[in-house]
């Protein structure tokens, strides 16, 4: 950071915007959430689908703002005030969802000892970030996303499950 740039505030982890919430039986999607902050309007077919739009919309609107480096607009303290047909609302972010975005996409490589501690592990690790997994230095998996961390444990222990059951079977005498 250059001498003369002010320093940043660090992003909250909550933000609250408000907005409203409009009805429209007649037409579809049926419900409309207008988010002022923003001057921006989200469809959908439920109250929930509406809210969860305006939600990841709000999301990356604010990660944008933030890569862009401009202020965040301020919180809503009050809800607006609304129509006889609309509700008013707020719609909280966790910022910590979107992060993600702006983190950098570097390639990890672990030693397969990190994956006996899952959650330290897992805590370094972001969506689609390669993270390739090695034992004794050569390059055994490689692990893309969550999902393949979870079919990876799962293939593992029906190894080792396998494994076990081999051994019992041999001392059983039963091949």
């Amino acid at each position: 950071m250059h001498l003369l740039e002010p320093e940043r505030e660090p992003i909250p982890e909550f933000l609250t915007y408000a907005g409203l919430i409009r009805h429209n039986g007649e037409s579809e999607p049926q419900y409309q959430l207008y988010l002022p902050v923003f001057d921006i309007t989200v469809r959908g077919t439920s109250i929930y689908e509406v809210i969860e739009q305006g939600r990841e919309l709000l999301g990356v609107m604010l990660i944008e703002k933030v890569l862009d480096g401009d202020e965040l607009p301020a919180q809503a303290t009050m809800t607006p005030i609304a129509a006889i047909d609309e509700m008013p609302t707020f719609i909280n972010v966790e910022i910590s969802r979107y992060k993600h975005l702006i983190k950098p996409k570097e390639t990890r490589i672990f030693p397969v000892q990190a994956l006996r501690q899952p959650e330290a592990f897992l805590s370094q690790v972001f969506d689609l970030q390669p993270v390739f997994i090695t034992e004794h230095g050569r390059g055994a998996y490689v692990i893309v996303s969550m999902r393949d961390f979870d079919m990876y444990q799962n293939a593992v222990g029906m190894v080792l499950d396998k494994s076990k059951m081999d051994d019992t079977m041999a001392d059983l005498n039963l091949e």
